[in-house]
Parts: structure tokens; C-alpha cells; sequence
């Protein structure tokens, strides 16, 4: 496999300032911090080898966002010369993590209701030994009355705070 040298990143004034603020703003999201200054320090020429050191993360962290920078630098030059207010708008979506699907549901929405409705029965007329629900509980009488397979005490108690 050919080796490829690391994608060169020049800056305009505008976006180093932005990057300079973001590396150590301190309401700025960690993830975006360490993305900012990964820009920066290759912007200054830095092998994604010596990043990697200083800033203590993985190598395939600097190759990722330093190519998914550079891949939009043009698209930042178009937008800084024609709307110059949006380049802090478009530098955060850089530098944002793409959404992830996730899992799928485990629970049906059926279920979910199912169990908010039975924590608002009063235990005492169901005829069971206790005055007042607990996760512990509503996920022990949940999987007595089949109405989930299995579910975890957290996960009631997700329920029950939404």
C-alpha cells in the first residue's frame, strides 16, 4: 500500500481565530477543542504523528479530522468570501460529529405505555404487599405479567422520567 503524506491545511485569518477560540473556550465542548486544535497544529505543519503525542489521541482521530477539514477548505473559501458571517456556522458543522442511527428500539412504544400506566396503580388494589412503586419493582411485575421478556431497573427508570 502507497504511503500518502498528510492533507496540508492553510488557514485564513478568520478561520485561525475561530479555531484559536474554540481550543480554549471554556463552555466549548471538549470533542470540539480537541478537534480545533488538531486544525491548528496541522495548519502549522505538524505531522499527524507529533499531534497525535502532544494531544494524547488516537492516530486515526488526527487523520480523520484533519482530511475531513481539508476535504472542505475550498467549500470554507467559497463561503468566507461570499457570507463571511457564516464561517463559525460552517467551521462548528465541520468539526460536528455526523448523527448515528443507534440501535434499534428494544421496547415497543406499547410497552412503554403499558408500564407508565401500571406504576400509576396503586399497588395495595392489585393486591400486592407494598404501598408505592419502585423501578426495582415495576420491572419485576413487568416481566411477571409478560409484558416485556427482560428489562433493567435504569431502564424503568428511564421510563418513568420521561
Amino acid at each position: 500500500m502507497p504511503w500518502r503524506s498528510a492533507s496540508k491545511i492553510e488557514l485564513s485569518e478568520k478561520e485561525e481565530k475561530i479555531l484559536k477560540e474554540n481550543a480554549v473556550g471554556t463552555h466549548t465542548p471538549l470533542h470540539i477543542k480537541t478537534r480545533s486544535q488538531i486544525i491548528l497544529m496541522a495548519s502549522e505543519g505538524k505531522s499527524n504523528n507529533a499531534i497525535e503525542k502532544e494531544l494524547e489521541v488516537h492516530a486515526k482521530t488526527v487523520k480523520l479530522w484533519r482530511d475531513k477539514y481539508s476535504e472542505q477548505c475550498e467549500e470554507l473559501r467559497r463561503i468566507e468570501k461570499e457570507s463571511p458571517q457564516k464561517v463559525r456556522r460552517t467551521i462548528a458543522k465541520i468539526l460536528s460529529d455526523e448523527a448515528r442511527p443507534g440501535g434499534p428500539c428494544t421496547f415497543t412504544d406499547e410497552q412503554v405505555a403499558v408500564i407508565i400506566a401500571l406504576s400509576l396503580e396503586d399497588p395495595a388494589k392489585l393486591g400486592l404487599p407494598f404501598s408505592n412503586w419502585t423501578p426495582t419493582l415495576l420491572q419485576i411485575e413487568a416481566a411477571q405479567r409478560g409484558i416485556v421478556e427482560s428489562i433493567s431497573v435504569r431502564q424503568v427508570g428511564r421510563f418513568l422520567k420521561r
